[in-house]
């Protein structure tokens, strides 16, 4: 929902920043003044904003990438400007679903489900490295996205909006989930008719070209964010193909002890290394999640490695394929499709309530705190643990995997065009750019504000979001596998 920002807004937002903060923290929420004085016409509010926040080399490095981000926005918009019609909108908006967080949730586990469980790992790994990656250099640099207006966002993720712009994590995904198919499409030409293949490579292309580019038109990102994010992309997927075999027989192949360790310790400690991001941004919350999914699946073809549960099954000697004869058609085809997907559901419905009932009043008996600047204590918290299990389980709604909300932003186009600041993070972006300007200044009180950022989060939703994440991949692969097998599916 749009809205005028108020003054009541922006006591919101700072006692927001407030409770979330640390005791004894080097950071400081951003003061009512800094927020309200939007003309900055003395002062350097903006720029003490990062400068006091930030180590000075990572003060550094921003400020020697902001000018390019800045500079790209006058080009983006003649692009945007020049290309700009309905058609191409509602393509671009649409398109940029093919890469999102919720997609990519509907589409991992049906590889596993149906024998294509290397290329199913592997999209797996690319795609969580990715987007813990881009997160982590989105949350160090704090880098804005093309400044709005002049740029309009064309969207059907309000979500999105909300994220610091460098890199593109779409990108990274359309890259990395490209690269993969492609190679999996290169490997299996022999098998393949032209028709068939040469299709499959052109598919491949526009899907990529509408991903790439739709960034650009759509004002979502700029040619750094696109370039790095690609990057990034293009570093996982290399890994896993030419490590990705070495990788597993390291964590598998050491017993139990060994691979639990190996898992834990080294996701763990890449939640614990994570960088604290200066406003308030969500990149964290699905880089959580995407670790989660990891940590899962790793757990899971550990103990598939260890048991040969599933290798004494097939004739390829593959450790993690899960048996599937269609002897029954279409039918069967669909049932164990829904069986998959009812499966994690289920366990989604069912871990959240339980998870988030038994962690807080846990976190308050032992006294567990897990500081981050936008988190707010569970163990030193007055509020009672009903209210955080309440808001616990909401936030999580709003993180990846929501299907509904995802069904919604495709069908709802009402919200597509968004003009404006989205977030604190744009806040700031406008009134440096205000800050530099003696004539026309931005003024943001005639803009509307998307709000959504802002709201209570507790340390215990970053554990509970682990567990919960990581149960997907273990009910996708080991549930799916002894449900699957007791309904002859």
């Amino acid at each position: 929902m749009q809205r005028s920002v108020s003054s009541n807004d922006v006591e919101i937002k700072s006692e927001l920043h407030h409770r979330s903060e640390p005791q004894n923290s080097k950071y400081s929420a951003p003061t009512k003044e800094e927020i309200e004085d939007h003309s900055c016409d003395a002062g350097n509010q903006t720029e003490d904003h990062y400068k006091q926040r930030l180590s000075p080399f990572r003060y550094k490095l921003r400020s020697y990438l902001l000018p390019i981000v800045r500079y790209e926005t006058d080009i983006l918009y003649q692009l945007q400007s020049t290309l700009r019609n309905h058609i191409f909108d509602f393509y671009f908006a649409w398109t940029a679903n093919l890469a999102s967080h919720t997609f990519y949730v509907l589409m991992l586990p049906p590889p596993i489900w149906f024998g294509a469980s290397k290329m199913a790992r592997d999209l797996v790994y690319v795609l969580g490295l990715g987007i813990y990656l881009t997160g982590f250099l989105k949350d160090y640099f704090c880098l804005p996205r093309p400044r709005s207006p002049p740029l309009h966002r064309i969207t059907m993720s309000s979500y999105t909006t909300q994220e610091y712009g460098f890199p593109s994590s779409h990108s990274a995904n359309a890259t990395a989930v490209t690269l993969v198919v492609m190679s999996n499409i290169v490997m299996h030409r022999g098998a393949l008719d032209s028709k068939t293949y040469y299709s499959l490579l052109i598919g491949l292309g526009i899907y990529y070209f509408s991903l790439i580019f739709g960034r650009l038109y759509t004002g979502m990102h700029g040619f750094l964010d696109i370039l790095t994010g690609s990057a990034v992309g293009l570093s996982v997927f290399l890994f896993r193909f030419y490590l990705g075999e070495q990788w597993d027989t390291l964590m598998f192949s050491h017993g139990y002890v060994f691979g639990v360790a190996l898992i834990l310790g080294l996701n763990l400690l890449m939640i614990h290394i994570y960088p604290e991001p200066i406003d308030d941004c969500p990149c964290f919350d699905d880089s959580v999640a995407f670790v989660g999914v990891l940590i899962g699946l790793d757990l899971s073809h550990l103990v598939c490695y260890q048991t040969k549960l599933l290798f004494k099954l097939n004739e390829i000697g593959d450790y993690f394929l899960i048996p599937f004869l269609n002897n029954g058609g279409p039918l069967k085809v669909f049932a164990r499709f829904c069986l998959g997907v009812g499966l994690v559901v289920t366990w989604k419905s069912i871990s959240k309530p339980v998870i988030f009932t038994v962690l807080p009043p846990l976190y308050k008996i032992i006294g567990v705190y897990l500081p981050r600047r936008n988190y707010i204590s569970t163990a030193h918290t007055r509020e009672p643990t009903r209210n955080i299990r309440s808001a616990s389980i909401s936030n999580d709604v709003d993180q990846i995997g929501n299907i509904n909300k995802f069904i919604k932003g495709v069908s709802d186009h009402s919200q597509l065009d968004s003009y404006g600041p989205s977030s604190d993070i744009d806040y700031y972006e406008i009134m440096d750019y205000n800050k530099g300007q003696k004539g026309n200044p931005i003024d943001l009180d005639k803009l509307n504000f998307k709000s959504g950022v802002f709201k209570d989060r507790y340390d215990v939703e970053i554990v509970g979001r682990l567990i919960i994440y990581a149960g997907v991949s273990t009910a996708s692969v080991i549930a799916f596998y002894f449900v699957s097998d007791y309904l002859h599916l």
